[in-house]
């Protein structure tokens, strides 16, 4: 949580690698909260640039991913969105000039952070949400109670950036994430879910280090806590 009034950045390249398939024993097949089929997700890379189009989308894709975790998750979904809006209007300044997020960022590296600061953040919570569907896709006991799953990305990804209060209500927030059950369903729908992901998170994660290698290099990782 957090951002869509902070200032900071950060970063790290790293290539997507295919993650291997698996899947639930489970016979039931109880309807998901979040059908990761129907998103249409972080575009493959064919260039070395992020468009900036493509990667807010995707980004307004996983906002309605936390949205299914329920109203208790709203600070979280109101700080993406800002930061998201923040960027489009950079954006829409010059959607030819700004084609590539990169672009956005650089050219305006020393006229003001409004961009920077916005993508900073967005990528923070981006992060959290990756690492925490890596967790639940990594856990060969298909534990139901994911609770564990998401402290661990909260302090693998934005912890290091909150004060205590932001952290003490972080803390009561994530306590009520849905069971894996709610999320992503039983049986097939489970199943369907977990093998979307397969191909989703790798995607996912390479934006997000290209990203976090853009803030980086521009000296934009600030890492003052709010």
């Amino acid at each position: 949580m957090d951002g869509s009034s902070s200032s900071s950045s950060s970063s790290t390249t790293t290539t997507a690698a295919t993650l291997p398939s698996k899947s639930s024993s489970s016979s039931s097949s109880a309807v998901a909260r979040i059908q990761f089929k129907t998103l249409k997700g972080f575009p493959a890379s064919t260039v070395d640039k992020v468009e900036t189009q493509a990667f807010l989308n995707a980004a307004k894709e996983i906002v309605t991913v936390i949205e299914s975790f329920g109203k208790l998750f709203t600070p979280v979904i109101s700080d993406m969105n800002g930061n998201i809006n923040k960027l489009t209007k950079a954006y829409g300044a010059d959607v030819i000039k700004y084609q590539y997020l990169e672009d956005l960022i650089v050219l305006n590296v020393n006229i003001d952070d409004f961009a920077a600061n916005a993508l900073l953040w967005l990528k923070r919570g981006l992060q959290l949400i990756c690492t925490f569907f890596e967790n639940i896709y990594a856990d060969a006991q298909n534990t139901e109670v994911l609770k564990q799953h998401l402290q661990d990305a909260y302090e693998r990804t934005l912890k290091p950036y909150h004060g205590f209060i932001v952290q003490n209500t972080i803390k009561i927030i994530y306590s009520w994430v849905p069971t894996r059950s709610q999320l992503l369903g039983q049986g097939a729908y489970h199943d369907e879910n977990i093998e979307v992901l397969t191909q989703y998170l790798p995607t996912m994660r390479a934006h997000l280090d290209k990203i976090d290698a853009l803030l980086r290099a521009h000296n934009l990782d600030d890492k003052r806590k709010v």
